[in-house]
């Protein structure tokens, strides 16, 4: 069950990041390319407001431990897709992506009905932070590409490192989930 405020300003801090992060792709598409680095930097400023915020006003919640999440995950959907689109993302790391975030959503429905979610750790942060300055680069400069890693991955060392991250914070966290639901079986 789900406890706490809903209308804290922590949490309107991350329901904000959508509705940001929509600006941002319309900006995107019309190559208003200013309008996208702030909506972006908003989007991003937020995602590092919200918990900080919550945990200063003594207002964090299981709502907030949801919506956080969630917003990122809707942001970097939206984003994504309207990279992905644009010919400006890589279909295969659209895939790992869509993906991971996917089997998180299944993964939390079917085991932690009762339970609650490993929190995340420092290497979705990491993973977070990288994905998030990569698809602001892709985005602002497309003209721009650092050399490739490899003409098959059609990215480059910064494309590679965020996908090593988010594939290994994506380990580290079912590997927390798993651990988590042993440790209550054995209770």
């Amino acid at each position: 069950m789900i406890t706490g405020r809903f209308f804290t300003a922590a949490n309107i801090v991350s329901i904000a990041r959508v509705p940001l992060t929509i600006m941002a792709c319309v900006s995107l598409w019309h190559g208003n390319f200013g309008y996208t680095l702030c909506f972006m930097i908003l989007a991003i400023l937020s995602d590092a407001v919200d918990g900080k915020l919550a945990r200063m006003t003594g207002t964090v919640s299981d709502w907030g431990k949801l919506l956080d999440p969630l917003a990122d995950k809707i942001a970097f959907a939206l984003f994504s897709v309207t990279l992905l689109i644009m010919h400006l993302l890589p279909v295969w790391m659209f895939v790992v992506l869509a993906g991971r975030d996917i089997l998180i959503i299944i993964g939390g429905f079917l085991f932690y009905r009762k339970k609650r979610p490993p929190s995340s750790n420092i290497w979705g942060k990491l993973a977070t932070t990288f994905l998030s300055f990569y698809m602001l680069r892709q985005a602002i400069f497309q003209g721009y590409q650092l050399p490739r890693a490899d003409w098959f991955l059609q990215t480059d060392g910064l494309g590679l490192l965020s996908m090593l991250l988010v594939v290994f914070s994506f380990a580290t966290y079912i590997h927390a989930a798993m651990r988590q639901r042993g440790g209550s079986d054995a209770a």
